[in-house]
């Protein structure tokens, strides 16, 4: 059973990582169909202000297995 504060974590990390992906997906799609110039920048824009709530999750993510693998006892190495 995972304590409070993994379950927290890991709902945390879902939950930014939910919402960073569509971002991440129509950045790459616009700055795909709008080729060239500055105007794809804007896409590129979109993807990176999207990529930064998935990386943030990611790391909420890996840290609620940290979290676990201390509980556990368990090396890291």
């Amino acid at each position: 059973m995972a304590t409070r504060k993994e379950r927290k974590l890991a709902g945390g990390g879902g939950r930014l990582i939910a919402i960073g992906l569509p971002l991440v997906v129509i950045g790459i799609v616009l700055a795909i169909v709008i080729k060239g110039g500055a105007e794809s920048g804007v896409g590129v824009a979109i993807a990176v202000l999207g990529a930064i709530p998935v990386v943030a999750g990611v790391v909420l993510l890996l840290s609620s297995g940290v979290e676990q693998r201390s509980r556990k006892g368990k090396p890291y190495a």
